[in-house]
């Protein structure tokens, strides 16, 4: 596995550290750069890499909340000086930002992470700036700029869908959905290739496609359908497929088919 270059840390953003054991194998306390074992931190700095059980507690120094450009970057470059260091193993915290986490990530109000292969759960929301690989609830959220690979499941929303942690800023904002997305009030994507689910709205923004399934109160495919729609009223601009519910509305249909009750298709 090729990794990435490791951002040098700042030292003017550095907490004290030290390790109980044998070079970096131990329990590394504080700020460490590299642990093998058990790393306790409040808030990290020059942490580059953990292997084992890394309980980071805050957010990096380098973060003030308030600032945007500490999230993005000044360029919008992937996570700016916000994410920090690899977890291979488990991610435990409050409100965390690594890098990138390998393993299981758990946090009452994050982890909000680089990328994420495998676990992650939250109390408020779970969301990736860019990949998120596995599985993601939040009682609050799951989202990625991302790819969603695998499944996410939010108390509210969850999708891929947009250049930050879940937000939805135009057409050309959100990621592609490989799996399953299950929102209380809404689940989006710009293309989903699997199954989406919400009491609420199931969208595919414009110009994407759905293979798959998408069930909630209202469908909203602005672009291409192919699979099942089921709910209280169905919108597809091309369908190739199936919408099942009170009101169905096929753009690409013949004029008395484009907009029927109960069911509507075209295969």
């Amino acid at each position: 596995m090729v990794e990435e270059p490791v951002p040098q840390p700042d030292s003017s953003r550095t907490g004290r550290s030290s390790t109980v054991g044998v070079g970096a194998v131990g329990v590394g306390l504080g700020d460490t750069e590299r642990t093998t074992g058990i790393r306790l931190a409040w808030r990290n700095g020059q942490f580059q890499r953990a292997n084992g059980v890394n309980v980071t507690l805050w957010t990096p120094y380098s973060v003030n909340l308030g600032d945007e450009e500490d999230l993005v970057g000044d360029e919008g470059e992937f996570g700016g000086d916000a994410f920090v260091g690899t977890t291979n193993g488990v991610a435990l915290g409050l409100l965390h930002f690594p890098r990138r986490i390998r393993g299981i990530g758990i946090g009452g109000f994050g982890p909000i992470a680089g990328t994420l292969q495998g676990v992650a759960v939250s109390g408020i929301v779970v969301a990736t700036v860019e990949d998120l690989n596995g599985i993601a609830v939040g009682a609050g959220g799951a989202a990625a700029a991302g790819d969603i690979n695998g499944i996410a499941v939010g108390g509210l929303a969850a999708g891929a869908d947009g250049p930050g942690a879940g937000e939805g800023t135009g057409p050309d904002a959100g990621g592609t959905v490989n799996g399953i997305v299950v929102g209380g009030l809404g689940a989006v994507g710009n293309d989903m290739r699997g199954a989406g689910v919400s009491a609420g709205m199931v969208r595919v923004r414009e110009g994407g496609t759905l293979k798959g399934l998408a069930v909630s109160a209202y469908n909203d495919i602005n672009g291409r359908q192919v699979g099942v729609s089921i709910g209280l009223y169905n919108h597809a601009r091309v369908l190739d497929g199936v919408q099942i519910g009170l009101l169905n509305v096929a753009r690409n249909n013949p004029e008395w088919a484009r907009i029927l009750p109960i069911l509507n298709l075209n295969l």
